[in-house]
């Protein structure tokens, strides 16, 4: 029985862990992809959209303000990487159906249990001489 519970537990532990800064992975053909991490796409000069999202319904039950907080901090990560002269904008919180990239959109039921943290950062710097 303590065996049991000492699984239970670990798994449970092991299923809230934070989700590691990596860019979402899409692979064309079928096989092993991530789908939790980042996008970002550059939509015209110095403007990008970010998303990050992470699929564990686990941590998004027991400590979703904790997670929802841990993925906003990727998305400023991101924003602070695609534009190292600053940027302007802020992300929110959105559900699947509501994505701005095409990997991320879903309108499936099961995908809106998963919401995303979504935002547009635009650089102030575009261009340097």
């Amino acid at each position: 029985m303590k065996l049991l519970f000492l699984i239970s537990a670990v798994v449970l532990l092991s299923a809230c862990s934070p989700l590691p800064y990596v860019p979402a992975d899409f692979p064309a053909e079928a096989g092993e992809s991530r789908t939790d991490g980042y996008i970002d796409k550059e939509i015209s000069k110095g403007v990008h959209v970010i998303e990050v999202r992470q699929e564990s319904l686990l941590a998004l039950t027991f400590s979703r303000q904790k997670t929802l907080k841990h993925l906003t901090s990727f998305w400023h990560k991101r924003a602070n990487e695609v534009c190292p002269g600053g940027y302007q904008g802020s992300p929110e919180t959105i559900l699947p159906r509501e994505a701005r990239t095409d990997e991320f959109y879903c309108t499936l039921k099961v995908c809106q249990k998963y919401p995303l943290i979504s935002g547009v950062a635009y650089c102030n710097k575009v261009y340097q001489l």
